[in-house]
Formats: structure tokens, sequence, C-alpha cells
């Protein structure tokens, strides 16, 4: 009976953050000032201070995913408003505010780089959101461990079909998203299908991209033959 009661209480505080990713997130794009205002998330992450961290693999990276979501759209509506994630503590936002989860003081950086990355699935990169309009866009559905697998693939679908690749077939060249640079070791240590592209971090987007786009699309970033390079990042916020 313990059991399901500990059960019972994590699904309906996950609810809670459920509730305000329905109430405030479209598009990818967020009401800050209406977060703001209600204090929307504040039983969320009243309760996901003091929640028991998730044993299971699956259970702990969704419960991490949620949180980082959950407290960077919480640290932007505190600011509101703000046009860019950039202009709170000089840029370091996500090494000078220290947040409460699961009983441990963690920086939003510390829950990327020491708690989900070392997990090993590139496909986290789709998953987190750093309140811009050039990161991979915001899920309006919490993660979970038991649906996780198909939550990350189609957080890189949606990655892709937005601002993860460029592909211009008619000028046989392709242009990627700066994470695929500043975190590149993470997908070159996943990924490599055999494209032939020098720079091993354009292979390695290139073979994460043909995962997640269309046949056709697929078929012309397996076949190579084409520029490869980043294209601009924005930093402005993704704002509804």
């Amino acid at each position: 009976m313990l059991i399901l009661l500990v059960s019972t209480a994590l699904a309906g505080s996950h609810a809670d953050l459920q509730a305000v990713l329905n109430a405030n997130v479209s598009s990818s794009k967020v009401d800050y000032a209406q977060v703001k205002a209600t204090g929307a998330l504040d039983s969320y992450l009243g309760w996901l201070a003091t929640a028991p961290e998730p044993a299971g693999r699956d259970d702990k990276m969704a419960h991490y995913i949620n949180a980082y979501n959950a407290l960077t759209i919480d640290l932007m509506a505190d600011e509101w408003p703000v046009d860019s994630i950039l202009k709170l503590d000089g840029g370091k936002v996500w090494d000078t505010r220290r947040f409460t989860v699961s009983g441990k003081a963690v920086t939003l950086n510390e829950i990327e780089h020491k708690i989900l990355r070392p997990m090993g699935d590139s496909r986290i990169h789709a998953a987190v959101n750093c309140a811009s309009q050039g990161c991979p866009p915001l899920a309006n559905k919490i993660f979970t461990g038991s649906g996780l697998a198909g939550q990350l693939d189609a957080a890189s679908k949606a990655w892709m079909r937005t601002n993860g690749v460029k592909i211009d077939v008619n000028g046989k060249s392709v242009t990627f998203n700066n994470i695929f640079d500043w975190y590149g070791e993470d997908f070159v240590k996943e990924e490599d299908c055999g494209i032939a592209l020098d720079d091993p971090k354009h292979k390695a987007a290139a073979c994460f991209a043909s995962k997640h786009v269309g046949a056709e699309q697929a078929a012309f970033l397996k076949a190579g033959g084409y520029t490869t390079g980043y294209h601009h990042y924005s930093w402005k916020v993704n704002a509804r």
C-alpha cells in the first residue's frame, strides 16, 4: 500500500507540471507573463524540491528533464519581462542560480552536464529547453520514464523539423544547430552511419539528423556531396 501511495503522489505532482504546460505553452512558445502572474509553477517546484530521486535510468532522466524545463520557465517568469536569457546574470544564469531538486542544491548546468549527459543519450539535447528560439522546441508534454524512448524520438524529430538542421538540396548545402558543435562529443560517441564527411561533428550531426527526418532528406544526407556548417542560433526569448 505504501508503494501505491508514493506512486500516486509522484503522478499527481507531475500532473501539476502538465497543467502548467497545457495552460501556458503553445507551439513551443511560453506565456511567461501569465506564469508569473499566477505563480503557476509554485506547487510543482515545491514538490520537486523534496521529491525522491527515481532509481531507474529512464525515470531519473525524465525526472531531470522535467526539472530543467520547469526551472527554466520559472526563472524567466520571475524576471519577466526580459527579451533573452543571456540578459540574466551576465549570461551566466546556468551557473549562478541554484535550485533544490530531490533534496540537492543544483544549477541548471549541473543538471545537464553532471546528471543528464552522463546517462549517455544525445537525444536529451532535443528535450531540454533554454527559453530561446534557437533551442529545440519546448514540448508541451511532460516526460515520463515509461514513455521516454518515444518522447525523445518525437523531440528529436520536432527539433529537426524546426531549427535542428537546414537542408538545401538544390544548393547542396546542409547547416546544423550550434548544439551539434557545443555538445559535439555526445553525438560523435553515438553516431557513425558511414556518411562521408571529414569533420567528425558534422558527420555525427548528419547521422543524427538522418534518423529523424523524412526518407528523401535522409537519403540526401547519407549520400554526401554537400557543404556543411552551422546556422545562426537565436537567443531571443521563446515567448508567446
